[in-house]
């Protein structure tokens, strides 16, 4: 039976239970159910960290592409020769190139520690798909120069294809550089269907099956292209997200990222030895660790002499560094709070709202509210993060060694019901709750209200009804029919890093 921790007056009393085991560490999420989604990089250093981390989730996800493209920061040039400038940008004169690390990086060096880590990743999960399948889908997209979007490449064909393949599900188009190669697929698109009868149903078709998750808008594309002519199609800005997984910089206080209880999982003593391990995990980058990024004159984080004179001031040696683009797919993890179809729900990559409709552009909120009731900025994605590093760690050590007894996999948490129940203001709804674990560990639960999730403005009662896996909410007697409460209930094990797991209910006002 499940123990449940009971929420009173905003605080969780955890309590734990000994889970029964069950098999399959991505919880038997059939492939075709899994997020189908393309990668597109300019492979900075932390897009290569953050493609370290995406690679040990692609048991989670349905890779369909991993494409080169540039951005403001990074570009080729086109070999000729050619200048390029624009103002504002970190270069002063006409540049042939700019801190472009080259079109070799993904294939020779990380998918090649994946080849190393993956029979042993594969007997954690099956999921997994083969170094080879992942190679396959590497593309080379627009990276001639910034906003280039002229002409046709590999990467920009491979998006517009599988935006026009028969597979259902929506194709979520990760934007960790610029869009540039994005706008050039559906400039591909419009320019064979503009002025044709099936234009508007393409139009609608392709505006419905692609959503872009967007690190930033690290070029003009999606400005001057894509939501002016494409205003209907879903773009996420996720930039908020850099306060929890972008650039650590130093202002003279150390390293703070993370609540100050998880500031841990950030320092440099904890990413070396459980991050920065083994043939994949050691090209992770960190703060002087003597890495750089081969072409970008710029990447000097890892060179103790010459990381003070740049514009990001060092910390200590392996402390956290910057992984900026795990925003862009840590919304598509499978964690039992994941729904990448309504943003407007919170999870791993953060809660975002609707901030215009046309262009339907969505924007990660600013704050939310503690256990305590406090507003803190960020908390949408710091709320998370202790448990995202404690999860990554455990899956870095699924490489090391491919013995599934010796690997911690994360529990399986479910409320009984379809996820939604409906109840009237001043009624009571009772809840009950399982908790599994692979490894039959202790499982620590609590049920607590996501205040921001539902509509209701104000902290319900959430009570224990005796039997630690029932619990009652008491609907508030001043709700409104149609406004909604969401109820979160969340169970970590007891492995060497705890695994969390969660799911949802949201009662509906009636």
């Amino acid at each position: 039976m499940l123990a449940a921790a009971v929420a009173t007056a905003g605080l969780a009393v955890a309590a734990s239970v000994t889970a029964q085991p069950v098999a399959a560490a991505s919880q038997g999420v059939e492939r075709a159910q899994k997020p189908r989604t393309v990668v597109t990089t300019d492979m900075e250093q932390d897009d290569l960290a953050s493609l370290i981390r995406y690679l040990y989730y692609t048991n989670d996800v349905d890779t369909q592409g991993i494409v080169y493209a540039s951005g403001r920061y990074h570009w080729a040039g086109d070999g000729k020769g050619t200048t390029f400038f624009l103002p504002g940008r970190e270069y002063k004169t006409p540049q042939t190139s700019w801190r472009w690390t080259g079109t070799n990086t993904i294939q020779d060096d990380v998918l090649a520690g994946y080849a190393k880590v993956y029979p042993n990743l594969k007997k954690h999960d099956p999921d997994y798909p083969t170094p080879g399948e992942l190679l396959s889908r590497v593309k080379v997209g627009n990276i001639d120069f910034e906003n280039e979007m002229d002409h046709d490449t590999d990467g920009s064909n491979l998006i517009r294809d599988l935006l026009f393949d028969n597979d259902p599900r929506p194709l979520y188009l990760q934007a960790w550089g610029g869009t540039s190669t994005i706008a050039r697929a559906l400039k591909s698109i419009e320019e064979q269907y503009s002025g044709t009868p099936q234009w508007s149903k393409v139009k609608a078709a392709v505006s419905t099956k692609a959503v872009i998750l967007a690190s930033g808008f690290q070029d003009d594309t999606y400005a001057q292209y894509i939501a002016p002519v494409w205003p209907d199609l879903r773009v996420e800005n996720l930039q908020a997200g850099y306060s929890t997984w972008g650039y650590n910089c130093s202002r003279g206080a150390g390293n703070t990222r993370g609540l100050p209880q998880d500031r841990v999982y950030f320092s440099g003593a904890w990413i070396k030895a459980n991050i920065q391990v083994g043939p994949l995990g050691s090209l992770y980058r960190s703060w002087l660790d003597g890495q750089a990024m081969p072409g970008d004159q710029l990447d000097i984080f890892g060179d103790p002499k010459l990381a003070p004179t740049g514009w990001c001031k060092p910390l200590s040696p392996y402390d956290f560094l910057s992984e900026g683009d795990n925003v862009a797919f840590n919304p598509l993890l499978h964690t039992g709070l994941q729904d990448p179809a309504n943003p407007g729900l919170g999870g791993w990559g953060g809660r975002s709202v609707q901030t215009t409709t046309s262009p339907n552009l969505w924007t990660m909120v600013g704050t939310e509210k503690d256990g305590t009731g406090a507003s803190v900025s960020a908390y949408t994605t710091l709320r998370w993060a202790a448990a995202a590093q404690n999860d990554f760690a455990a899956r870095v050590q699924w490489s090391l060694d491919g013995d599934h007894r010796a690997g911690n996999h994360a529990p399986v948490l479910k409320i009984a019901g379809n996820g939604t129940v409906k109840a009237a203001p001043g009624s009571v709804v009772n809840l009950n709750g399982v908790a599994n674990d692979p490894d039959g560990d202790q499982v620590a639960t609590s049920w607590w209200q996501y205040q921001e999730e539902g509509t209701y403005p104000g902290k319900v009662a959430i009570a224990d009804r005796g039997g630690h896996d029932h619990v009652t909410v008491t609907v508030p007697a001043d709700a409104v029919p149609g406004q909604t409460i969401s109820v979160i209930l969340q169970g970590t094990d007891s492995g060497q890093f705890p695994l969390t797991r969660y799911d949802r209910v949201l009662i509906q006002v009636i």
